[in-house]
């Protein structure tokens, strides 16, 4: 995933299972957690919103990396045998909701401060690419080729 630089912090999450921040002036690591993710961590604040390879959605602290909540997103398509592993993109912080979007055909609004879900829209396709925000608007394009713009 692309590391994100915030007030002189860099924090990076990566395939291999650790999310770290460091000193952007010095390279010292400041903190580092055990997460796994393909994602760009969303900075906002004092909080980093990042969606793990578990399909956690997760919130810690900018200073300490210290979990505030972590919100479970659905894993598989069959559960009980664990067929059909879901993927996640995003998150996406748009006015008040995180927003996440998935290989199972759904947007979901999850609330930045407590983590607990907003709401699920169903898509017409499985989107492997983040919702881009662009003024008062969210843009999503799903893997059938339809771009989704919604208020």
């Amino acid at each position: 995933a692309s590391p994100v630089i915030d007030r002189g912090r860099v924090f990076a999450i990566g395939h291999g299972g650790r999310m770290a921040a460091h000193e952007l002036s010095t390279g010292q690591r400041v903190w580092e957690r055990n997460f796994a993710g393909v994602n760009q961590p969303w900075v906002a604040g004092d909080f980093i919103y990042v969606v793990t390879l578990d399909g956690e959605l997760i919130c810690v602290t900018r200073a300490e990396g210290k979990i505030k909540w972590i919100h479970q997103l659905p894993k598989y398509k069959k559960p009980k045998s664990k067929a059909g592993a879901f993927v996640w993109s995003g998150p996406v912080l748009a006015s008040d909701r995180l927003l996440v979007a998935g290989s199972n055909h759904t947007l979901e609004s999850i609330s930045p401060y407590t983590g607990k879900p907003i709401s699920v829209v169903k898509l017409s396709g499985a989107a492997y690419l983040p919702p881009i925000v662009a003024g008062n608007m969210v843009f999503l394009l799903t893997d059938d080729g339809k771009l989704t713009a919604y208020r």
